[in-house]
Order: C-alpha cells, then structure tokens, then sequence
C-alpha cells in the first residue's frame, strides 16, 4: 500500500502542478491578445489623429469636387472593447477541494466502528448458537447469566470446568474487536488510495487533452499576434505617407481652393491623398479576428492592399 500511497501524491502534485501552469498559460494569453488590442487601438487613433484629420481639414476646403467624395469617418476611440473578445481559458476545470482531497480525509478520518460491529456480530453468534458451561444453550438464558455464559465461552468455559472464564473472554472480544478494525481500516485505505488514484489518472488525461488544446491556442495566439504587428506596421507607413505628401497638398490649397483650377498633376497628387484616406479608412474599420480568436480574412486582405499600394506610390508623382 506504500507505493500506491506514493504513487497517488506524486500523481496529485504533477496534476496540481499542470493546471497551474495552464492557467498561467491562459492568463498571458488573454494579457497578450489585449495588449495587442490597446496598441492597435492607439496606432488607429494617431493615425486620425495627425494624420487623416488634418488632410480632411485641408481636402474640406477644397471646391467643386463633384466626382469623388471622401468616405465617411468615424473617430476611433481607445476603449479596449472589441466585438470579437479574445477567447479565455477562462474556468479552469479544477476539481473540487472534497474531491481533491477526498481520499486523505476518508482515510484519515475513517471511522473504527467497525471492530465493535464485528465483536457484536460474533457475540450475537456465541449467544445464539453457544452453551454454557452447565450444558444449557445461552439462548435460553437472560439479562446477566446470558452475558456472562457468553462472556465465559469465548474464554474457553468458567473457570470452574478449566477455562479462562470472564476475564478472558472480555480479553478475546477486546483482541478481535482491534484485529477486525485494523483489517477493516487498511482494506477501506487501500481502497480510498485507489479511488484517489483513478480520479487523478482520470484527470490527468483531461489535463493531457487540455494541453493539445493549450499548445493549439498558442499557436493561433502567436499567429494573431504577428497580424497585429503587420497591421500596426501598415498603419505607421500610412501615416507616413500621408504626413509626407500633406505639406505639398496644403501649399496647393493655399494657392487655390478650385479644384476645377488645377492641372493633371496636381489633380493627381490630390487624387492619391484621397486614395490614401480611403485606405485609412480600411485599416481604421476592418476587423483584425474571428469568432475563433484566428486572424479574420478581412484584415489580411486589407493589410496586403495597403502594402500594394503604397509600394505603387513610391516613385511620387
């Protein structure tokens, strides 16, 4: 029973050991897919901010600009709150405490009253079944004289024919009632031990499935993570771009609010500025993950268009 003892502790702390590597697993992932949201967040609102704000400042002024209009914007705000929330672990399927500790307590606190219910059992038999000294079976007899006749034979007869007599049959009842608890108690540890055994195997393989789970999820989470980072990247080279071409549109406004006034080229470098808002308004809008917690097709497709064009912006007008 020693080692099945060991083998039950050792099993217990390896799986307490595993669910709180998991839930702190979960917990850096959760920490890490919010943090992803609140840089995003700001990378969204300084792109409006000093960038896409001023240039619809400067195109609002611009007149009789009939065959394009900007889209319409919507000012992002920095709440961390998202339409899809990054899936959590959440409850950690931990057992629960009379569970865990259920085989400890039931052993240790084991009653013994068993070995009496075992001495009552054989003195019920001696009474029904005995006789007494005298020849006369003790059934027949009452109160006292039934006590101590069967007292008397379980110490090998009165004293009278030979036996021990009273004293020792209440020393005989005495040993077989501790004999029969001792019993009693190891087969109920032996079989407690193994039933804590079985729920922490049982348990084990749940926390196996829970790490394929766990190992899946990183997988995913890191996957989101660098989408986050080509998102924030495009944003910043947006902005760029933006606040790069915006002093030029600014002296051309300055110089003349008509855009019926300007020539080809400068038609052109307020048609990119335009095209450039738009995708402002794409990265501004789309949304970077699924109802699984995978990186949504939208946004990719968004972050590989913004690339595209401004790669094709590069050599300016």
């Amino acid at each position: 029973m020693t080692i099945d003892v060991v083998d039950a502790v050792v099993l217990v702390r390896k799986n307490r050991k595993t669910r709180k590597r998991l839930q702190k697993a979960a917990q850096e992932l959760d920490e890490q897919v919010a943090e992803d949201f609140i840089a995003l967040d700001n990378a969204r609102q300084m792109l409006y901010d000093v960038a896409v704000l001023p240039f619809r400042d400067v195109y609002g002024r611009v007149k009789n600009v009939d065959h394009f209009e900007l889209a319409a914007i919507e000012r992002p705000t920095a709440s961390t709150k998202r339409s899809v929330e990054p899936r959590r672990t959440g409850g950690v399927a931990v057992m629960p405490a009379a569970r865990m500790a259920g085989g400890a307590v039931l052993v240790l606190g084991l009653s013994l009253a068993v070995g009496p219910a075992v001495q009552s059992g054989s003195y019920r038999a001696v009474q029904s079944l005995g006789s007494a000294s005298t020849g006369r079976a003790i059934k027949s007899l009452r109160g006292a004289a039934a006590r101590n006749a069967t007292e008397a034979w379980f110490g090998r007869g009165a004293v009278a024919v030979g036996g021990g007599g009273r004293a020792a049959g209440r020393k005989m009842l005495e040993q077989i009632e501790a004999t029969s608890s001792k019993v009693t108690y190891e087969l109920a540890a032996a079989w407690r031990i193994q039933a804590l055994e079985a729920s922490q195997q049982e348990e084990a393989r749940g926390l196996e499935r829970r790490e394929a789970d766990m190992k899946q999820r990183q997988d995913e989470a890191l996957a989101l993570h660098e989408h986050f980072e080509d998102m924030q990247r495009v944003i910043r080279d947006l902005q760029s771009e933006l606040l790069t071409r915006l002093p030029s549109l600014v002296a051309l406004v300055d110089k003349s609010e008509d855009f019926a006034q300007f020539g080809s080229r400068q038609r052109a470098e307020v048609t990119t500025m335009v095209d450039l808002d738009g995708l402002a308004v794409k990265v501004m809008r789309c949304p970077m993950a699924d109802p699984t917690g995978c990186p949504a097709e939208e946004s990719k497709l968004v972050v590989a268009e913004v690339e595209a064009r401004l790669q094709a912006m590069q050599p300016h007008a």
